[in-house]
């Protein structure tokens, strides 16, 4: 063997560690970054739209953002809607809830996204907006709102947003 068959023999084995290489650290990459699994942005809120007798018709509202490269696939999109009533006295809750300030009071509980339907869907780059609409007693002065749902197709995966807001005292009546 001449020295330029050991050259050429060697330039191809550095060829070929250098391919795997790379393909070790794109595949290395890709997995950390995890591109198959959806990025969210999750809010919940509530607008407090007008007082109506002894009632405020509110909007309860969940936004969802993604902000990945694949389609967010969800299903039991449910909300929950608790409030702290202007006489009740400020409790810890149990360690359950980690201790933080109990909101005793269900006022509203259900679904974003009918349970009839499979699941719901939001495109890479969407925004999309998600709503009920209720009537909060006006004896409530503070509302948690929660939203929870769950990934389709990722078996116990689910995400929550919650939201604390003062319940307004003063507004247009209707």
């Amino acid at each position: 063997m001449d020295w330029s068959q050991s050259f050429e023999l060697i330039g191809k084995i550095a060829t070929g560690v250098a391919a795997l290489a790379g393909a070790w650290w794109a595949f290395m990459k890709w997995r950390k970054q995890d591109e198959l699994f959806p990025r969210i942005g999750f809010e919940v809120s509530a607008n407090f739209v007008g007082i109506h007798g002894d009632h405020v018709v509110t909007e309860l509202v969940a936004v969802l953002e993604n902000r990945g490269q694949v389609p967010l696939k969800i299903r039991h999109f449910s909300f929950k809607l608790r409030g702290l009533s202007k006489s009740s006295a400020v409790q810890k809750g149990t360690a359950a809830i980690r201790g933080q300030l109990l909101f005793p009071v269900v006022i509203e509980e259900g679904d974003f996204v009918p349970p009839s339907w499979d699941h719901s869907f939001v495109y890479p780059g969407v925004k999309t907006e998600y709503n009920f609409v209720t009537a909060i007693p006006r004896t409530i002065a503070f509302v948690r709102m929660q939203g929870d749902f769950e990934y389709l197709g990722r078996r116990g995966s689910s995400h929550h947003a919650a939201k604390i807001m003062a319940v307004p005292s003063e507004m247009t009546r209707h």
